[in-house]
């Protein structure tokens, strides 16, 4: 009944949203008279309020040993709060319509919140008893870590999570990106309930944190309630130093056996961040070559001309302490060679040549076009103000983006694929039995 109800919620607010015009959203900055911000959209057209947080600091300033530790806390910060078991505690959230949720990422730790306004004060209670008295009863962190370990054995049998797996070690070796965000076998059985109040008391300030709102409630409302909802949180954080990470994997192929009719292939090598002044001109690059669906080069070349594979895909992944570029393609194990090769030569002609005017004009039409429907529902609008605030930009960058997408001239892209694309250092990490990489100088990595 709570997911039933919770999933009539999203679609409620989804509906509505999917009508609202960008240019027509308005921004509001509201700081509590504790200090805390919220950045706040407000519209009264429908009885529900949508918050999202996110802390500064993720999986990658778990210790070494402690992996899994922010995936674990995110787990469990709804089974149980205050004077309220994981029983009371969800059944509470079932009578009055409220979802709530947390999630771990590399970089960041966030929690999301959608209710009723009829349940607004007691919805934000819940969420402030969640993130400030969380129970941590033995039998729920049992639950979740067997959850957890569960997850790790099911991985071993999925392809792509096992090139992931090969792909993020080779590129990171010790550095935290490198390090599972999920745990191993081993970190899970160490992790206890010190290890998770210790979470909390050090890695959940007030300085890390960042708050975006969205629906039936104004600023004064608001205002009163932040302090309400985050007062009991730690001032400060701990402070964590995690060092640059440059992907240092050599270029070559890196095989792992695994049976079945398909190789999944996950390939690239460094990037760039997002705050990069290359990072628009990479952006729309990127849609040519290989982020813009059915319509990118590689798509053409290697799934509308070829049929050597249903999908292929590239991107920029930018990182606080570093920057990717890659991209996944699956293809049947006789043909992996082939596409691989295809798709390294496709890269190399965008590094060479850059891109036409067409390319160019299509590409700033889509991306700029394209960009309301990032904002159709409460929750998106929510993710793009969290993702602004964590980046350090102002309310007003949503009114600019599209200017900085139709900046991109074709010269920048040019320059931009020559510096950041490197054909001949790209890392392979492909997990099939593929019968004809040998023949297209793919440099074998792994032990045989």
């Amino acid at each position: 009944m709570k997911k039933i109800t919770g999933f009539i919620l999203t679609i409620i607010f989804m509906t509505f949203w999917s009508g609202q015009n960008l240019a027509a959203m308005e921004i509001q900055r509201v700081v509590s008279p504790g200090g805390i911000e919220a950045w706040l959209v407000e519209s009264h057209s429908i009885p529900l309020i949508s918050m999202g947080i996110s802390f500064k600091g993720g999986a990658a300033e778990d210790a070494v040993g402690k992996e899994g530790l922010s995936t674990m806390v995110s787990g469990l910060l709804d089974e149980g709060a205050g004077d309220m078991d994981s029983a009371t505690f969800n059944k509470r959230l079932e009578k009055l319509a409220i979802k709530l949720s947390f999630y771990s990422g590399r970089d960041n730790f966030g929690g999301s919140l959608l209710t009723l306004s009829k349940n607004r004060d007691e919805a934000f209670r819940l969420f402030s008893l969640a993130l400030s008295q969380p129970r941590f009863d033995e039998g729920a962190v049992e639950r979740i870590r067997r959850q957890l370990q569960t997850n790790l054995i099911r991985k071993k049998e999925r392809p792509n999570s096992i090139a992931g797996k090969i792909w993020r070690e080779q590129a990171f070796g010790h550095h935290p990106y490198g390090r599972s965000s999920d745990g191993t076998q081993d970190s899970l059985k160490t992790l206890n309930r010190a290890d998770l109040k210790d979470f909390m008391a050090h890695r959940m300030g007030k300085d890390r944190l960042v708050v975006a709102v969205v629906g039936d409630i104004n600023a004064a409302e608001l205002s009163a309630l932040l302090d309400e909802t985050f007062a009991a949180l730690p001032a400060h954080s701990k402070e964590y130093k995690i060092t640059e990470a440059r992907a240092k994997m050599k270029p070559g192929l890196w095989l792992h056996p695994f049976p079945g009719k398909q190789s999944n292939i996950i390939f690239g090598h460094e990037g760039i961040k997002r705050l990069d002044p290359d990072w628009y001109a990479a952006y729309v690059m990127n849609y040519i070559l290989g982020g813009g669906g059915l319509t990118s080069r590689l798509a053409e070349t290697i799934r509308e001309e070829r049929g050597l594979a249903y999908s292929v895909n590239t991107s920029f992944s930018p990182l606080r302490h570093g920057g990717l570029f890659v991209g996944q393609v699956g293809t049947q194990n006789a043909k992996a060679g082939e596409a691989m090769a295809l798709i390294r030569e496709e890269i190399r002609k965008m590094a060479e040549g850059g891109v036409t005017d067409k390319e160019l004009e299509d590409a700033k039409t889509y991306l700029t076009g394209s960009y309301a429907l990032t904002f159709s529902t409460s929750g998106a609008i929510v993710s793009q103000m969290l993702g602004a605030q964590q980046l350090g930009f102002s309310p007003e960058y949503f009114d600019h983006r599209n200017e900085y997408i139709n900046a991109v001239s074709k010269e920048k892209v040019a320059e931009v694929a020559a510096k950041l694309l490197k054909p001949d250092a790209l890392f392979w990490a492909v997990v099939g039995s593929p019968q004809d990489v040998e023949g297209h100088n793919f440099k074998r990595l792994d032990p045989q």
